[in-house]
């Protein structure tokens, strides 16, 4: 039971019910999910005689309190999962619900479980797509989704950090250029194509497409071109210390800090490592920018491994 939605019911009781009565409730889903998927609208008589009834603790307790003595639950259904439950009241002095008003109810009921349904349909897409975003941003790889006609769905943060390597400035739309670029103008492009190309900083990436995928909710096929940076697999380490070559400059902690964005980290996930603020961390991730003469990690990790590949110190 969480988030229930009342009308013309006090605040106090709701959160009585939910704290203890629900559990004692006659159309409680658990006791009457057969009731609920056979009629879908159910009443008191569909599950107990009104003698037994009113000798119920969630009569006595709490609807009795309130002066309510008729009551009748809605359930809202997806095929046979149960995705809410409406309950209607009315007091002793008013008359039951008759026969035309439950059979009115079960029509409604019908339309509202569609909607729903499609409310919640809507919203687990969001969360999976806030989930994928999420995650993918952290990904050292690139990530660029699009379609035949070249237009691009969705792009990771690596993804516009190497395709701004190629087209300087140009953050915001420098994923489609690129896209059309390496494909548009490529007639031999087809899912399953892998290309080595090199960007004008001299960094070395494979481009991989993968195959298409269909949607329920679109007629387009989608596609998605994976960007891998060279230095994924190219970090040498010394052989007397087993650790990778920094540039002088660096303080210590700076070399704490890139050791750690080297491993794929978030500014976020650095800061809980090391004990100190995400503020902190983007004031360092600034000053060894600045030292190694680049804007961006994708160039920073670039240069860290040319270093090592030439071994300098």
């Amino acid at each position: 039971m969480f988030d229930p939605v009342t009308l013309n019911i006090d605040d106090y009781y709701c959160d009585i019910y939910c704290g203890h009565y629900f559990k004692t409730d006659i159309f409680d889903p658990r006791r009457v999910k057969n009731k609920a998927l056979e009629k879908s609208v159910v009443i008191v008589t569909d599950v107990m005689s009104i003698p037994k009834f009113e000798m119920t603790e969630y009569y006595n307790d709490f609807l009795q309190k309130q002066n309510i003595f008729h009551e009748i639950a809605v359930f809202l259904l997806d095929g046979a999962r149960l995705i809410g439950v409406i309950g209607l009241f009315r007091s002793a002095k008013e008359k039951g619900f008759s026969p035309p008003e439950i059979k009115r109810l079960r029509k409604i009921s019908t339309h509202v479980s569609r909607a729903l349904t499609n409310n919640l349909l809507l919203d687990d897409t969001r969360y999976q797509k806030d989930i994928f975003e999420a995650y993918s941003n952290h990904s050292p790889i690139g990530l660029i989704i699009f379609d035949k006609n070249m237009d691009i769905h969705f792009f990771n943060d690596m993804a516009g950090d190497i395709c701004a390597e190629f087209l300087p400035g140009e953050r915001t739309t420098s994923p489609e250029k690129f896209i059309k670029n390496f494909l548009g103008g490529n007639s031999d492009w087809r899912p399953g194509f892998r290309k080595t190309i090199l960007s004008p900083a001299l960094t070395r990436f494979t481009m991989h497409v993968l195959p298409a995928v269909h949607h329920n909710f679109s007629f387009k096929e989608l596609y998605m071109a994976c960007l891998f940076p060279e230095y994924l697999y190219s970090f040498k380490k010394t052989s007397q210390d087993n650790k990778l070559i920094y540039p002088s400059p660096l303080t210590s902690r700076e070399r704490d800090i890139l050791e750690l964005m080297l491993k794929g980290m978030s500014n976020q996930e650095i800061a809980g490592a090391l004990f100190i603020s995400v503020h902190t961390v983007k004031t360092h991730m600034q000053n060894i920018f600045k030292k190694m003469d680049v804007t961006n990690r994708t160039s920073l990790i670039y240069k860290i491994n040319l270093l090592n590949r030439k071994n300098i110190v």
